[in-house]
């Protein structure tokens, strides 16, 4: 008996009888169920794809907490990315460990490494040379030897210093999930050094407007604005973030 074979399904041998198999109509019908069943697979596998998207996203620092092997407050030290127009692609961070909150053993520069594009990608700003580097709450999970990958539901909290030389995360963030109740932690602040201010020189006057509804600004002059609110850290260590996921051992944090 003669076998006919489709190109677009090379792998799949069709064996009839030799008057079915020069019949075109019969072809026909079924290359049209062939190929209805791999565009249904196609479809399964893009629906199940954005599935996977819409699950990802911020998510509350408690949850983080939970998931990270790694969570430290840490100052930019220095970046090694590959670029591609102008927006990093992979590469490398390091940045010095300030405070330890969760780790396996006492670390003072942890390495982070990102390899592809998108909003849940660990990348760092970038910072001018002449500027003081800024400093974050990291969320992090193991990857190769001592490396460390950020963690997808939001790796990174912008933490700033107040006037009396204490750390706060800024609010709001987009990366940062609060609960109803928690926006009573909210205070205001006031922030010095690095990342306080924002240059608003190209902002229209619309979004200048929305700096300060949205995100709480003050205008400090010479087209500067200033964060003016957030939570201090040890209150966020507790009562968001919660103690349950932390390392309690202070031996093991090395404090």
């Amino acid at each position: 008996m003669p076998e006919s074979t489709n190109g677009a399904f090379g792998n799949l041998l069709i064996t009839m009888p030799l008057k079915l198999s020069m019949n075109s109509n019969t072809h026909a019908l079924i290359l049209g169920a062939l190929m209805a069943l791999g565009l249904a697979a196609s479809l399964s596998i893009l629906a199940q794809d954005d599935d996977e998207a819409a699950v990802t996203g911020p998510l509350h620092p408690s949850q983080l907490a939970a998931e990270s092997d790694m969570i430290v407050l840490a100052q930019l030290d220095r970046v090694d990315y590959e670029r591609r127009r102008g927006f990093p692609v992979g590469g490398n961070a390091w940045a010095e460990v300030l405070v330890r909150y969760k780790v396996d053993s006492p670390v003072d520069l942890v390495r982070i490494v990102e390899e592809g594009f998108g909003p849940d990608r660990c990348y760092f700003p970038d910072v001018p040379i002449w500027e003081e580097l800024p400093r974050f709450l990291l969320f992090l999970q193991r990857a190769e030897g001592r490396s460390h990958n950020g963690h997808r539901g939001g790796c990174m909290l912008e933490v700033l210093v107040t006037a009396d030389n204490q750390y706060a995360v800024r609010w709001p963030q987009d990366s940062l999930i609060l609960d109803e109740d928690e926006l009573e932690l909210v205070e205001e602040l006031e922030f010095i050094g690095p990342g306080s201010t924002r240059d608003v020189t190209d902002n229209t006057r619309i979004s200048r407007e929305a700096l300060m509804r949205d995100y709480y600004m003050e205008d400090v002059g010479d087209l500067t604005f200033r964060y003016t609110r957030g939570i201090p850290l040890d209150v966020f260590r507790n009562e968001i973030m919660g103690s349950g996921s932390l390392t309690r051992d202070r031996q093991q944090r090395g404090t």
